[in-house]
């Protein structure tokens, strides 16, 4: 017998769904990256609380990056921040993923915005 593929199948317990639209948005690998894993945590609540730490940790990703590339998801629109009141001396964030309909999400931001008027 020749050679035959093996067909790709999903993984049968844990999987990951992003909206296509993702391939739209003007991401760097870290951003999605991330923006992926927090999707990933989240699944159906919308929202998450992994540590920047975590995040570094998990996605091989440097902690400044991983909090330039949160701001960066934040001001695109991509998801919400909300600090967490916890007890003891952890207080992560709380990340709430926003829905995919906002065009700040593919707006170019070098762009320059309007300049605040000044009185």
């Amino acid at each position: 017998g020749g050679f035959r593929m093996k067909r790709y199948s999903p993984p049968k317990k844990e999987f990951l769904m992003l909206p296509n639209s993702v391939f739209d948005m003007p991401l760097d690998v870290y951003a999605f990256k991330i923006y992926a894993y927090l999707v990933c945590c989240a699944g159906s609540r919308g929202e998450c609380w992994p540590t920047m730490h975590k995040m570094s940790t998990k996605l091989g990703i440097a902690m400044s990056t991983v909090q330039d590339r949160i701001s960066l998801l934040e001001k695109r629109k991509l998801i919400a921040i909300k600090k967490h009141r916890g007890s003891g001396k952890y207080k992560n964030n709380v990340y709430v993923l926003l829905p995919q309909d906002n065009p700040e999400i593919y707006r170019d931001l070098s762009e320059p915005e309007e300049l605040p008027l000044f009185i």
